[in-house]
């Protein structure tokens, strides 16, 4: 049985205090990780080929490009991602959404999504943005950034 006493004391205190302040809200802020990501209104020319690669090797993503990270409801995310040839999938994730990208050729995938209306509280908030590929045997190679929804 659960009791607050003992060891398990600090541990609903600090779950308590954690949930009241408001510190694990999603108002983090979080590095950006990834120098593959490229942030522009368009896709930048020259854009890199994919790397050839066989399907049980770990996949890689080579390049990505988003047209902003920071966004509101309403509007339009566009992104591109160049990956190595054995890539099957590219998933864009937060807490707040999640993006399938469209297999294009091998190695390129691209995305056009309206971000839709997210509850008041999920608004004004940093998010960890993650660019999930996976190949075939599901592997997984995830490149991070952040984005903001306003």
């Amino acid at each position: 049985m659960f009791g607050l006493t003992g060891n398990n004391l600090p541990r609903a205190l600090a779950a308590v205090a954690c949930l009241a302040c408001g510190a694990c809200s999603a108002n983090v802020t979080y590095p950006h990780e990834s120098p593959v990501i490229t942030i522009a209104p368009a896709q930048p020319k020259p854009w890199p080929t994919p790397a050839m690669a066989a399907p049980p090797a770990p996949p890689r993503i080579l390049r990505t490009w988003m047209s902003s990270l920071s966004i509101e409801p309403g509007t339009w995310l566009d992104g591109a991602i160049t990956t190595s040839t054995n890539v099957a999938s590219v998933e864009v994730r937060t807490a707040a959404f999640s993006i399938n990208s469209t297999h294009v050729a091998p190695g390129q995938f691209r995305f056009h999504a309206r971000i839709l209306e997210l509850p008041p509280l999920s608004r004004r908030h940093r998010y960890a943005l993650q660019i999930i590929a996976r190949n075939t045997r599901g592997d997984e190679r995830i490149d991070q950034s952040v984005v903001e929804i306003k």
